[in-house]
C-alpha cells in the first residue's frame, strides 16, 4: 500500500508538525512545511508551490483545514501490523508499467525516454513529488542515450531507479566518471545545492539528485523525456515552424528566467539539451552543470589563484563552440558570485548570447558557424567580433519583425546590451496571441489534413464564414512552407469569389502588418512566391504596416529567386522606404550583404550610385558593414564613381576601406574605375587624412595591409605630399616615424622624393633620426636623404648622427 507524502519535503504524513494541511486551491502540504514558507511571507497570504494561487492564511497555518481523507489513511495504516507497515513508501508511482523498462523494453521511437506520470515533479508545472534520491539507491542503467559526442568521461542512460522492491522509476542518469585531481565530495555538495535552488523552476528538466555507482562514477538523476528541440527539428526538414519557435522560445525563455531568478546561470543553452516532456512542452536540462563538471586542472589556470575551482575557461569547461558567449572563451579575473560563492566568471547575460544562437538554429536549420573549428570561432568571435553568418538569414524563415531584432539583442558583444529572459518571454507570449491555438495541443501545429496538403478542407462555393478565415489559413500556410496548400487554397479561392476574393485575400495583413507576400519571401521560398505571383491580381509591390515592399523581405533573406520572380514580375527596383524619403532598395541589399542579390536589382536597373536620407551610398553601407562580395558587385555594375561620395562623417567608401583594411576592395576599384572617377575621389581629405595618409599610419598587427594599400594607391596616382592635418606628415614622415623599413620602401621605389618636406619643413630623415629609427635612417641615407638639411629640434640629433658618422 502507498502512504501519502509530502510533495515539497517527501516526509510521510502524521499528525502532529507533519499533519497534512489544505489550501484554497485544493492542494494539500503538510504542516511543518507550510509554516516555513508562511514565515518568510511578507503578509497574510500564502502561494501554493504547485499553481501558485494564493491562499488567505491568516496569523497562522493553524487556521488551515486539515485534509480528513489524508488522515483517515494514517489512521487506517495505525491499526495495521508491523510487517505491513514496512511496506509503506512515499506515493512516487502510480503505473506499473515500469517493468517493462527494468527489463530494457523501452519505445524504439524515443530519443531521450518519457517522463513518468506522477513519479517525479512535472518538468514543466514544478510540482508534484520529487524522486528522492537518498532513499533510492538501486539503480539500474538500461541503455545509452545520444550519440556520445558529450563530453569526455560523461555518459547519458536511460535507467531505472528504484527502493528495496517498492518502486520503481524512470529516469536518466549522466553518468560522471572521478578522474584524478576532481574532487568528488565537492562535486556533490553543489550538485545537491543545485538541486535544492532549481526545485521550484518550471519549465525545466527536474534534477532529483547524485548517486554513487560503480568504479567511483557520480549518478546524476533526472527526468527522461520525449526528446529535444534538436530531434524535433530533424522531424520537420531541419527547422521549426513559426508556432514551434514561438512556443519552445517561451517555454525556455520561463524556464531560463525562473532560473536566473533562482541563482543559476545554464551556461550550456543549445537544441540538445533543450528536451521535450510528456506534454509537449520544452524543458531546460544541463543547466549549471558545467561550472561543477568542468575539468580539475586546466594549463591556462593562473598561478596566482587559490583554487582552480575559481578559474573558467573554454578548455576547462567544454563548452560547445557555437553556442558559447566571447566573454566565456577567457579566463576570468575573479568570481562573479553568481551561484556559488567560487563561481564562474559568466553572467547570466551569456545565457542570451547562447538562446540567440540556438534561436537562429531553430530558425533557420543551421548550426551557427557550421564547418568551422573551434579556432575558428574563437578568431571569429572573440577577435573579430562578427556574429554567426546564419544569422543574415533569421529574417528569411517568416518569423516577425521584432523577434529577429531580439535575436540580435541577444548576440550584442557587449553584455549588459542584451536582453533579459523576461523581457524575452513578454515577446514570445505577445506573438503567440495572434496564433489561435487549434488542436493538437502539440508542437506540430497542423489543420485536418488532406492527400497532399495542410489546408483544412473547405467547399468549392465557401459560405461568407469560411472566407473570413481564408487570410488566416494563407498567412499560415506560407509560414509553415506548405506549397501545395497555398495553391489549393488559392485555386479554391479564385472558384468560389473570383478576382476580387483573390485580390484581397493576396492583400490581407496579419497582426503584424505584413500580406502573405511578405511572408514568402521572408521564408525565401521562390515556389510560394511563385505560386501567388501566378494570378493578375498580386500586387507585387503592396506594402506592409512599415511602409516596405516584398523586394525588401526577399533581399534580406538573402534569396535571389525570391528577387528574380518579382523583378520578372515588374517590382520597382528603383523604390525607396519610407515613404519614398528614406533608403532604397539597393541599400536594403548591401546592409545584409547579399552580393547575388544586388547583382540581380542592378542588372534590373537600380541605381547603384544611390544616397540614402543620410547622404550614404549604397557602396557606404557594403563596405562599412564589412561585406567585400557585395561592394565588388557595386564596383563592378557602375558604383565607381560612389567612391567620391562624403557621408555625413565627412567619410567617403575609400576611407571605410582603409579603415577596416580592405584591400581587396581598393584593389578591384582601382582596376574597374576611369582615370577621372580614380582622381576625383583618391586625395579627398578626411579628418584623418587622405586615404594614403591613412592606409600608411596603420598598426596593430595590419601592417601589411597597410603597406599593400600604400603601394595600391601610390600606383594609382596617390598625391605623395598629402599630409594629415594632425600631425602634417606625409606617408613617407609617418613610415619613418614607426621605422617601418618595408613600407618606407615601397613608398620610395613608387618615385617619391626622398627629401620631400612637411609643414614643418623637416624631411623624413630628420622625424627618423629624432625618433631614433636607426634602420629607417640608414635606408633613407643610402637613397640620397640630405644630412645637411637641418631644423631646430632635430639639431641635437642631427649633430652626433654626423659624429656617429665620421667617428
Amino acid at each position: 500500500m502507498k502512504v501519502p507524502c509530502c510533495s515539497v519535503c517527501q516526509t510521510r504524513y502524521d499528525e502532529d508538525e507533519r499533519v497534512p494541511l489544505l489550501l484554497q486551491c485544493g492542494h494539500g502540504f503538510c504542516k511543518d512545511c507550510l509554516s516555513r514558507m508562511f514565515s518568510a511571507s511578507a503578509d497574510t497570504t500564502l502561494s501554493c508551490p504547485r499553481c501558485r494561487h494564493v491562499s488567505l492564511v491568516g496569523n497562522s497555518v493553524q487556521a488551515l483545514r486539515k485534509n480528513y481523507a489524508v488522515l483517515a489513511l494514517i489512521h487506517s495504516n495505525s491499526n495495521a501490523n508491523a510487517s505491513n507497515s514496512r511496506n509503506f513508501d512515499c506515493d512516487y508511482t502510480d503505473s506499473d508499467d515500469d517493468d517493462a523498462d527494468a527489463d530494457g523494453e523501452f519505445d524504439g521511437d524515443e530519443v531521450a525516454g518519457r517522463c513518468s506520470r506522477g513519479s517525479h515533479a512535472s518538468s514543466s508545472g514544478g510540482c508534484g513529488p520529487v524522486i528522492e534520491v537518498s532513499s533510492h539507491q538501486e539503480v539500474r542503467l538500461v541503455r545509452r542515450i545520444g550519440d556520445g559526442k558529450g563530453k569526455v568521461g560523461v555518459e547519458t542512460w536511460a535507467a531505472v531507479v528504484g527502493a528495496h522492491g517498492r518502486c520503481k522509476h524512470r529516469v536518466a542518469v549522466k553518468k560522471v566518471t572521478v578522474v584524478e585531481g576532481m574532487d568528488a565530495d565537492w562535486v556533490q555538495g553543489q550538485l545537491e545545492n543545485l538541486r535544492r535552488t532549481s526545485m521550484w523552476c518550471r519549465n525545466v528538466c527536474t534534477f532529483h539528485g547524485v548517486v554513487r555507482m560503480e568504479e567511483g562514477s557520480l549518478g546524476l538523476v533526472t527526468d527522461r523525456c520525449n526528446g529535444s528541440i534538436q530531434s524535433a527539428m530533424q522531424n520537420n526538414e531541419g527547422r521549426l515552424t513559426l508556432e514551434q519557435v514561438l512556443r519552445y522560445g517561451a517555454d525556455i525563455a520561463r524556464g531560463v528566467a525562473e532560473l536566473h531568478a533562482a541563482g543559476v546561470v545554464c551556461m550550456n543553452i543549445k537544441p540538445s539539451n533543450l528536451l521535450l516532456d510528456a506534454s509537449g512542452h520544452a524543458v531546460v536540462s544541463d543547466y549549471g552543470l558545467a561550472a561543477i563538471l568542468k575539468k580539475p586542472s586546466c594549463r591556462k589556470a593562473r598561478s596566482e589563484s587559490d583554487s582552480s575551482k575559481i578559474h573558467s575557461c573554454m578548455d576547462c569547461t567544454m563548452l560547445s563552440p557555437h553556442y558559447t558567449a566571447p566573454e566565456a572563451w577567457e579566463p576570468v579575473k575573479k568570481s562573479l558570485n553568481l551561484f556559488w560563492d567560487d563561481a564562474m566568471g559568466i553572467s547570466s547575460e551569456s545565457d542570451a548570447w547562447s538562446f540567440g544562437c540556438t534561436l537562429v538554429e531553430m530558425c533557420t536549420g543551421s548550426i551557427p558557424w557550421a564547418g568551422s573549428s573551434a579556432e575558428e570561432i574563437y578568431r571569429a568571435v572573440v577577435k573579430a567580433r562578427r556574429l554567426p553568418p546564419q544569422y543574415a538569414s533569421v529574417v528569411g524563415v517568416g518569423i516577425p519583425r521584432e523577434l529577429w531584432k531580439m535575436i540580435g539583442e541577444c548576440l550584442q558583444f557587449k553584455p549588459s546590451k542584451r536582453p533579459t529572459f523576461n523581457a524575452m518571454l513578454a515577446i514570445f507570449l505577445r506573438h503567440l496571441q495572434a496564433i489561435p491555438r487549434s488542436p493538437p495541443a502539440s508542437p506540430d501545429n497542423g489543420f485536418d489534413k488532406i492527400p497532399g496538403s495542410n489546408v483544412v478542407e473547405l467547399s468549392a462555393a465557401p459560405d461568407t464564414e469560411a472566407v473570413q478565415h481564408y487570410p488566416n489559413h494563407l498567412h499560415r500556410l506560407v509560414s509553415e512552407g506548405d506549397v501545395n496548400g497555398v495553391r489549393d487554397l488559392l485555386a479554391k479561392a479564385a472558384m468560389g469569389g473570383g478576382s476580387s476574393l483573390i485580390s484581397s485575400l493576396l492583400e490581407a495583413q496579419n497582426a503584424d502588418g505584413q500580406a502573405a507576400l511578405h511572408l514568402a519571401c521572408r521564408r525565401g521560398s521562390a515556389e510560394l512566391v511563385e505560386a501567388m505571383l501566378e494570378y493578375k491580381e498580386a500586387n507585387v509591390d503592396v506594402l506592409d504596416k512599415d511602409g516596405d515592399p516584398p523586394l525588401v523581405f526577399a533581399l534580406a533573406a538573402g534569396s535571389p529567386e525570391c528577387v528574380c520572380a518579382l523583378i520578372n514580375r515588374g517590382a520597382n527596383v528603383q523604390s525607396r522606404l519610407r515613404e519614398g524619403f528614406g533608403p532604397s532598395v539597393a541599400h536594403v541589399c548591401a546592409y545584409h550583404g547579399q552580393p547575388d542579390c544586388m547583382r540581380e536589382l542592378l542588372l534590373a536597373g537600380a541605381d547603384p550610385n544611390a544616397l540614402d536620407d543620410e547622404g550614404e551610398s549604397v557602396l557606404h553601407r557594403a563596405v562599412a558593414k564589412k561585406y567585400t562580395d557585395c561592394a565588388l558587385v557595386i564596383l563592378e555594375n557602375g558604383g565607381c564613381r560612389s567612391m567620391a561620395v562624403l557621408n555625413s562623417k565627412q567619410l567617403t567608401p575609400l576611407h571605410l576601406c582603409i579603415a577596416t583594411w580592405n584591400v581587396a576592395v581598393v584593389r578591384r576599384w582601382v582596376e574597374v574605375a576611369s582615370p577621372k572617377e580614380i582622381d576625383e575621389a583618391i586625395d579627398i581629405p578626411s579628418s584623418l587624412g587622405t586615404a594614403l595618409c591613412m592606409a600608411a599610419a596603420l598598426k596593430k598587427d595590419c601592417e601589411t595591409e597597410g603597406r599593400e594599400l600604400v603601394k595600391i594607391l601610390l600606383t594609382a596616382g596617390a598625391d605623395p605630399t598629402a599630409q594629415d592635418p594632425q600631425h602634417g606628415r606625409t606617408a613617407l614622415h609617418t613610415a619613418a616615424l614607426a621605422n617601418d623599413v618595408e613600407l618606407v620602401k615601397i613608398i620610395l621605389e613608387a618615385g617619391v622624393d626622398v627629401n620631400i618636406r612637411n609643414m614643418q619643413n623637416t624631411i623624413p630623415l630628420h622625424v627618423a633620426l629624432a625618433r631614433g629609427a636607426k634602420l629607417c635612417v640608414g635606408l633613407l641615407l643610402s637613397t640620397g636623404a640630405d644630412c645637411n638639411l637641418q631644423v631646430f629640434y632635430c639639431f641635437k640629433n642631427l649633430v652626433n648622427f654626423e659624429f656617429m658618422v665620421f667617428v
